[in-house]
């Protein structure tokens, strides 16, 4: 019994459908079919397929390429959806920040610092999360509260030591406990942490 040259599987030549080369290799029809997507010569001899066996298949090819430009555009619409979305989650949160802003403005830092920490996520290192960091070390330097604000901004910088603003505060923060020779630590790193 015969066997075809694509998959190895037997051919019964009274119930299986087949077709060959030039040279008489042997292949199943569906075998052959997922080939010619991607080639019209014969897998054994490279002997080119005739074109009239090549037309037979013409409708699945074109399935098949309806099908993959198909999945294609759903790719691409998921992709454009997903981008959206995050656009849309920055404008979002740069709402929320102004907000946050506006609160410490007014001097209602308790109603901040609340709103802050129920957002915060102590474990990650999310953009985020690093700015509801800094506003919660802000809020409460602004209320007076330095050990808390040091302890923010002390996390803030350990993450991300470009963070000159979290220096910055954190001397200040340092300076009105009077640990002048940690403030001139933390301001000393402004520069640096800008590099």
């Amino acid at each position: 019994m015969p066997s075809c040259i694509i998959c190895h599987l037997n051919i019964n030549e009274h119930t299986d459908s087949f077709k060959s080369c030039k040279n008489l290799h042997l292949v199943h029809k569906t075998c052959l079919a997922e080939w010619l997507l991607h080639s019209q010569n014969c897998p054994l001899c490279s002997e080119p397929y005739s074109q009239s066996l090549i037309d037979q298949f013409k409708d699945y090819k074109d399935n098949k390429q309806k099908e993959k430009q198909a999945a294609l555009d759903k790719e691409l619409k998921e992709e454009s959806i997903k981008k959206t979305q995050q656009v849309a989650d920055k404008i979002l949160f740069l709402k929320f920040v102004d907000s946050i802003e506006h609160l410490i403005e007014e001097e209602k830092f308790n109603e901040a610092i609340e709103i802050l920490l129920d957002l915060y996520n102590e474990n990650s290192t999310d953009e985020r999360d690093l700015k509801i960091l800094y506003l919660l070390g802000k809020a409460n330097y602004l209320k007076g509260r330095y050990d808390m604000a040091i302890n923010f901004f002390f996390k803030l910088v350990k993450i991300k030591y470009n963070y000159p603003d979290g220096f910055l505060y954190l001397g200040r923060s340092y300076e009105k406990l009077g640990l002048k020779d940690k403030a001139q630590w933390a301001y000393d790193r402004i520069s640096s942490s800008q590099k």
